[in-house]
């Protein structure tokens, strides 16, 4: 009995990423694409985002009593600030690379996450290597190199910019599992305390890197002219604050999935979405895609 509701709430869960996760897809490839509403400063967005999570997440714990877990300070340093710098490297480098390359090549790129997510699985000793899972590893590798050679619409700097959020991404879940999950279940890490914990991190480190590389409010060159006027800037404050909710629902459907299987499930359950992710950018944006993508 108890497996069959921790089936159907783990399938809730799936459900409810996919569905969230595409809206955000498409919501930040419209917002930041050049060749759409042009928003060139996807770490300031990330920044918003993150901090919209850090305010909801405190909301909700302090009206629901929710008990926090207290990390020691070397516990803090080690483990939870390591977790909330990969997170942002994660979500930044994504949003970044969707200013200069198509979603549908995103999306493929960033299927390489579960590559990554098993090499750090079996680093942190979550995983054992077994001949499945290195021909799973294998299989992603060529299609994501099939994809690359294919690709029509290439750019190098959003190439790497992807890759990058790849890579943090599969240290970022490994990580929060290891702080989510704990032999003693009642110093096991809720979701929301995970957010609770992570999100001023997250944000701080977004901030910091919007400041020093976009310089979000200096006139110059590249400056984004949708912050030169202060209404200008409360709209588009409030269009990255819609996108900041959709995250933090999204971000919370991951997490509870991650508690209740594994880093490995996320990123499996997470193949059929990136499907569909492709699909839509297809009808949407029109993205081309060659033979060599399509076997990628």
């Amino acid at each position: 009995m108890q497996k069959q509701t921790a089936w159907r709430y783990n399938t809730l869960y799936i459900l409810s990423w996919y569905l969230l996760s595409t809206i955000l897809s498409i919501y930040n490839k419209t917002l930041m694409g050049k060749e759409h509403y042009n928003l060139n400063l996807p770490l300031l967005m990330s920044a918003v985002h993150s901090g919209i999570h850090s305010i909801i997440s405190r909301i909700l714990i302090k009206h629901y009593n929710h008990t926090i877990k207290q990390y020691s300070m070397f516990d803090y340093i080690t483990k939870v600030i390591p977790c909330g710098i990969a997170a942002a490297m994660d979500i930044s480098c994504a949003n970044a690379s969707l200013v200069l390359i198509t979603l549908s090549f995103y999306t493929v790129i960033k299927s390489s996450t579960p590559v990554w997510v098993l090499l750090f699985s079996f680093m942190f000793g979550f995983e054992k290597p077994t001949l499945n899972l290195i021909a799973v590893i294998s299989l992603i590798v060529v299609g994501v190199s099939l994809t690359v050679d294919g690709e029509s619409h290439y750019n190098t700097h959003g190439f790497i910019l992807v890759l990058v959020a790849a890579i943090a991404s599969g240290l970022r879940w490994n990580l929060t599992q290891f702080l989510m999950k704990s032999n003693d279940k009642q110093q096991q890490q809720s979701p929301l305390a995970t957010m609770y914990h992570l999100s001023p991190i997250m944000f701080i480190t977004m901030l910091s890197l919007s400041l020093y590389i976009e310089k979000p409010f200096q006139h110059h060159q590249n400056a984004s002219s949708y912050l030169d006027f202060v209404f200008k800037a409360l709209i588009s404050l409030s269009i990255m604050a819609v996108g900041g909710i959709l995250a933090f629902m999204m971000t919370l459907s991951e997490l509870y999935l991650i508690k209740g299987t594994s880093t490995v499930t996320l990123s499996v359950a997470g193949i059929s979405k990136e499907i569909l992710v492709i699909t839509l950018s297809v009808f949407i944006y029109g993205d081309i895609l060659t033979t060599k993508t399509y076997l990628g």
